[in-house]
């Protein structure tokens, strides 16, 4: 039977997961996929997803099949057969998950799956990616509620043509979209995580922290997974798909600003001072 990993990173959107992705993959007893964020879980568990769950895998495949031949000396056509069954249907099954952590490179590795819609399965696909991957390890990046919820109202934003002259009134309804505040909801997504899984099987780690001690994070990280610590990271201090800077206009703030107070009651609740400190 193929290997599965044996941890995950399950959130949320716009709180460093593509940042830890880049780094944890330079670490030489750890493989993650070359698609990052492979949304298995959350294509089966959450359907509203499944709109644009294959789209991402397919652009995702293909760029990098052609970054790679626009690079490569000689060609591995074992890689580009890959690329091309992950891309190929039938998507989503639990074969093309499997599929997914044979490259010859993932052998004796420890294998791990960072895809922050993962936070979103609710209790079924908890239940199921217990019975898929056994006792598997979780990682969470917590960041500031109304932080988030600003850069990913960038990101859309940016996505869908928006500028700094774009009426409030547009502003207001794309902050009104109810993917961003389910994107961040810690205070229905950790609890439920933990009755499933226990506390001690998930790491939490604050945002703020990895632009301040990139290597302390990084450092914990390894010592939950219990791999040997590592010396090797490049560009710790690199952002990786930072949102652009565009104002928002003070509507749209206010509106996530009063979303989010749910969220900071939970998480002050949930973690000690120093931690909130650090998000």
């Amino acid at each position: 039977m193929n290997p599965l990993p044996s941890f995950l990173c399950v959130g949320v959107q716009k709180a460093g997961t593509s940042w830890l992705y880049e780094q944890l993959r330079q670490h030489p007893e750890i493989w993650l996929p070359p698609i990052k964020e492979l949304h298995y879980f959350d294509h089966l568990y959450c359907p509203a997803n499944r709109a644009w769950t294959q789209w991402h895998i397919e652009q995702s495949a293909k760029n990098l099949l052609k970054d790679y031949l626009n690079q490569a000396q000689a060609v591995d056509f074992r890689y580009v057969r890959y690329l091309a069954t992950m891309a190929s249907k039938p998507l989503f099954t639990e074969a093309w998950y499997r599929q997914a952590f044979t490259r010859r490179a993932a052998q004796g590795k420890l294998l791990g799956d960072i895809t922050p819609e993962y936070c979103a399965i609710g209790d079924e696909g908890i239940l199921y990616m217990k019975r898929l991957l056994g006792a598997v390890k979780v990682l969470w990046m917590i960041r500031d509620p109304l932080d988030r919820a600003l850069s990913q109202l960038r990101m859309n934003a940016g996505r869908r043509g928006l500028s700094a002259d774009t009426p409030a009134s547009t502003w207001l309804a794309l902050a009104e979209d109810p993917e961003v505040a389910e994107r961040g909801n810690y205070a229905d997504y950790i609890p439920r995580w933990e009755r499933h899984l226990g506390r001690d099987a998930m790491l939490f780690i604050p945002f703020g922290q990895i632009g301040q001690q990139p290597e302390a994070v990084l450092q914990t990280v390894g010592q939950f997974l219990q791999v040997t610590p590592w010396q090797g990271y490049r560009l710790l201090h690199e952002k990786v798909h930072a949102s652009p800077p565009y104002p928002i206009p003070e509507a749209a703030v206010s509106y996530l600003s009063a979303l989010a107070q749910p969220q900071y009651r939970f998480l002050r609740a949930y973690f000690p001072a120093e931690f909130m400190q650090a998000i």
